[in-house]
């Protein structure tokens, strides 16, 4: 049977725009419920995909539709997505839109540089990761579902049950999702997650009160926003991710990245490791000595090391709220620290890549000042007088 050749045009920009963008097919075909091998055959100008499909593929690879469907490729903006937390009450304002464009910005750079370095691809963009919703709709099953995707990443990052103790620099250097930290206006949006095509980035808020009162919620507060990026779906535009909403599916999104923050930060391989087979322990005393032992170990809060331990059966239910407030026996935790760039600055790790390119002369002074938001009459970082 002879080629469309409307068909081989359609396969070969859904192909490059893939390629271009950094999109795996298995995230694509989840994105608008197909097979994946539906797209493969698409891809090779085969009849695969419906003009609804097509339609749908639009969004996340960028893509004008009428074009497409006509055999043309235009390219239309990228529509980012955007995944914060807050209060029940939305509350994210407008003026801090700029600063996740530039956000997302810097970690569209850090993937370039990284290309540019000959830096390996890592899974999140190889599409290693499938992206799909938090399910079940008994309480608890999503929180669950969070500690299996937690698993999922440690093994393919070759985590074992150890402790991780940069968790910026693995977000970074790992999964290629830039972290910044930034003055939001929002007062409630304690870290927000944005994510445009293969590009992503974990914004902190540095007016975090309760953050910089206690640092080690920074660990807490990447792994979250690493769940909502690695693995929840979605075509572009905005989303919101909230603790209290009517809509059980936000609810079941939010409860899977608080299980897969507590279970990538407190593996239940490492707790075994550290205190042994979980007893159940109803004793204050007991209950206490493990959870000063694993928050200390793992450098987590006191209230997740706790919720933690119930959840694996280390401490009895009965002992939970008690436990879940901090006594002043129990000590002081382990000092883990997470290097953040300043506020307002580039991430660390892309600034490191932009110098290391401008070395080498892959980049210009004025690509690397574009690389990392600096205006054209500022001296680049490495050539400003300590």
């Amino acid at each position: 049977m002879p080629e469309n050749p409307v068909l081989v045009d359609i396969g070969r920009i859904l192909a490059g725009a893939r390629v271009r963008l950094g999109l795996g097919v298995e995230p694509l075909a989840e994105a608008i419920g197909v097979p994946p091998r539906r797209i493969h055959d698409a891809e090779a100008g085969r009849a695969g995909l419906t003009t609804t499909d097509l339609g749908r593929l639009c969004g996340p690879l960028c893509l004008d539709e009428a074009a497409l469907l006509a055999g043309r490729e235009e390219t239309v903006p990228e529509a980012p997505s955007v995944f914060f937390r807050h209060a029940p009450m939305h509350d994210f304002l407008d003026e801090d839109l700029g600063e996740l464009d530039r956000a997302v910005a810097g970690g569209r750079a850090l993937i370039q540089l990284g290309d540019l370095l000959g830096v390996e691809v890592g899974p999140r963009r190889a599409g290693t990761f499938a992206m799909v919703a938090a399910g079940g709709d008994r309480p608890g099953r999503a929180a669950r579902d969070g500690y299996e995707r937690a698993r999922e990443v440690r093994a393919r990052l070759g985590l074992g049950h150890d402790r991780i103790e940069d968790i910026r620099l693995l977000a970074e250097e790992r999964l290629e999702v830039a972290v910044t930290v930034i003055a939001l206006r929002s007062p409630r949006a304690t870290a927000v997650a944005v994510r445009r095509g293969a590009a992503a980035a974990i914004v902190l808020n540095a007016n975090d009160a309760e953050r910089v009162r206690n640092p080690l919620l920074t660990r807490v507060h990447i792994a979250h926003e690493l769940c909502h990026l690695v693995f929840d779906p979605s075509p572009g535009g905005l989303h919101l991710v909230v603790d209290l909403v009517a809509d059980k599916r936000d609810l079941r999104g939010e409860q899977r990245a608080r299980g897969f923050a507590a279970e990538f930060l407190m593996p239940q391989e490492g707790l075994v490791a550290l205190l042994g087979e979980p007893a159940g322990t109803t004793s204050r005393a007991s209950a206490a000595l493990l959870v000063k032992k694993a928050r200390e170990h793992f450098g987590t809060p006191h209230e997740i090391a706790a919720h933690h331990l119930v959840n694996h059966g280390y401490v009895d239910e009965l002992l939970h709220d008690w436990i879940s407030t901090p006594e002043p026996q129990t000590g002081r935790p382990r000092r883990v620290l997470t290097s953040l760039p300043d506020v307002g600055a580039p991430p660390r790790l892309l600034a490191e890549r932009a110098r290391r390119a401008h070395d080498l002369g892959l980049v210009t002074d004025g690509e690397a000042r574009s690389l990392l938001d600096i205006d054209g009459l500022m001296p680049l970082p490495w050539d400003r007088p300590s």
